[in-house]
């Protein structure tokens, strides 16, 4: 199994090593494309290390999966923010996923937050399925990436921690 570790200032290159992987790989899974990732420069990846928890499954020193968590300015005081969930396809249904959500629970717990929520496509049906596995319910709530495209209407889920 893999070992789970927060991103720091020492590894926020292997955040952008699996963050860009998992663009490449699925983008439609993601609110972000990889030509617009992948012209951040060095700073521009510290910074977001800086501005998130961000886990990181790794096996031999490699980075198999990603996963980021934030309170977003508009969010009440209580939320917490899971976001960028990613498993390379060589390592999902072997539990890292459970891993990195719990990981986020409990850094989420620790900073005073008692909910965390998350975003999916409304056709990306494993993800919503894993999602619902570690126990988040569809809110009502929708966030439209796209105006006026139903296939951009992204389901907000919530679970308490």
């Amino acid at each position: 199994m893999a070992e789970i570790i927060r991103a720091n200032n020492d590894t926020w290159h292997l955040v952008r090593e699996i963050r860009l992987r998992s663009l490449s790989s699925d983008p439609s899974s993601f609110g972000q494309s990889w030509d617009r990732e992948s012209a951040y420069d060095d700073q521009a990846w510290q910074r977001r290390v800086d501005e998130a928890a961000w886990f990181l499954a790794v096996e031999d020193e490699q980075p198999v999966a990603v996963v980021a968590s934030r309170h977003e300015e508009d969010s009440p005081a209580n939320e917490r923010e899971l976001q960028a969930m990613w498993v390379s396809p060589s390592s999902r249904k072997s539990g890292i996923a459970h891993a990195l959500a719990e990981a986020v629970f409990a850094w989420a717990k620790a900073d005073g937050a008692d909910t965390v929520t998350l975003y999916v496509g409304p056709t990306n049906a494993p993800a919503r399925k894993l999602y619902e596995s570690l126990g988040f319910t569809d809110t009502g709530d929708r966030w439209q990436v796209v105006e006026d495209d139903p296939d951009s209407s992204w389901i907000k889920m919530s679970r308490a921690v």
